[in-house]
């Protein structure tokens, strides 16, 4: 995906972008939005380097989203997609069949350190 396929529409969502800049109770700005590609993004998230990651463009296929879906929930947060689901980490992966239905999809979400966190943003982007 090219960047301005990416950057673009995140850019014109004017509202995440006051709410990221709005100050917190302690002063400081709210938060840190990563928009980096594949599970890095949520390993970024899982590490503390970024509050939270959007993929609301094109959406990530399994192949980019389960590693760091993992990672980011064994340091305990959250991937919901933008309907405000949880997205399990049970991909259903049972059979060939199953793999390859899952090779066409690709899933929107946002990550964050927390659950509340994610449906925060979740709410922002829907203002």
């Amino acid at each position: 995906m090219r960047p301005s396929e990416r950057f673009v529409p995140l850019a014109r969502r004017e509202g995440l972008l006051k709410a990221l800049s709005a100050k917190s109770d302690d002063g400081k700005t709210r938060g840190r939005i990563g928009v980096d590609f594949g599970s890095v993004g949520l390993c970024h998230v899982a590490a503390g380097f970024t509050d939270a990651m959007l993929e609301t463009a094109k959406g990530f296929a399994i192949w980019d989203l389960s590693p760091g879906h993992y990672v980011l929930y064994a340091a305990g947060g959250a991937v919901i997609d933008l309907n405000g689901m949880p997205i399990s980490l049970d991909y259903g992966l049972n059979s060939l069949t199953d793999i390859r239905s899952a090779m066409d999809k690709r899933r929107k979400l946002i990550a964050a350190a927390d659950p509340s966190l994610a449906q925060e943003i979740l709410s922002v982007l829907k203002t």
